[in-house]
């Protein structure tokens, strides 16, 4: 609608700005039929007058022509910026009771909402699966040292470290094994279905995939946080 009556005004002002030069046009025409001295004596003087309304008129029509542009572009800026604005509002009103993820960790942890329980659930075992994943990482990195030696180096070693060291490789290859079987079995309830469920338990509006983004990214840093107090002290 705005659009609509800024045109208008745009279109009236060119109106103006054109009304002005046929009246000078038809000026011209009365100075130059006079006949006599003084006719056409008058008819200048009126021309010059006519001219100089015009010009008036003119500059008027042109402020005007001006100003609706400058309205139709303050328009559309406006739009502009208020279509980039973000939408982070709107997602936290699509929200609803979802909003509450935002809570610190201990209430992660210690929480007694049966509406939360699923996901507290989610949280907890995701942490798990991290921590049981970082420490087959670590296996895996001391079996890279030894099985990545060069013959300088096994050389360089005492003849006991040397008949140990086949020992130490075949332990690592078996706690890997096992480790493995940790990581598989902590891994069960992390994955995106159970996370959705979790989220639509929780929720007292349509989880979309907008809210579900949302979700993941709010609870990945509360998974690392559980998973950091998981972690046995040094």
């Amino acid at each position: 609608m705005t659009n609509r009556k800024t045109v208008f005004a745009a279109l009236a002002a060119l109106a103006l700005l054109a009304s002005p030069a046929l009246a000078e046009a038809g000026g011209n025409g009365h100075s130059n039929g006079g006949g006599h001295s003084g006719g056409n004596g008058n008819g200048n003087g009126g021309a010059h007058g006519n001219s100089g309304a015009a010009h008036g008129k003119s500059s008027s029509a042109r402020g005007q022509v001006a100003k609706a542009t400058t309205d139709t572009m303050t328009t559309v800026d406006k739009k502009t910026k208020v279509s980039s604005l973000p939408k982070e509002k709107n997602l936290h009103a699509k929200l609803g009771r979802l909003n509450s993820l935002q809570r610190n960790v201990n209430a992660y942890m210690n929480s007694k909402s049966r509406k939360f329980a699923a996901l507290q659930a989610f949280v907890t075992q995701s942490a798990k699966a991290k921590v049981a994943l970082t420490q087959l990482d670590a296996l895996n990195s001391q079996l890279d040292a030894l099985t990545s030696l060069t013959p300088d180096q096994i050389a360089a070693m005492t003849p006991e470290e040397q008949a140990a060291l086949p020992g130490q490789i075949s332990a690592l290859q078996d706690q890997i094994a096992a480790q493995q079987e940790v990581v598989d079995a902590a891994a069960v309830g992390t994955d995106p279905a159970t996370l959705d469920a979790a989220l639509t338990d929780m929720a007292n509006k349509p989880v979309d995939a907008e809210v579900t983004a949302w979700a993941q990214g709010v609870l990945a840093g509360k998974i690392d946080e559980t998973a950091a107090a998981m972690q046995p002290t040094p």
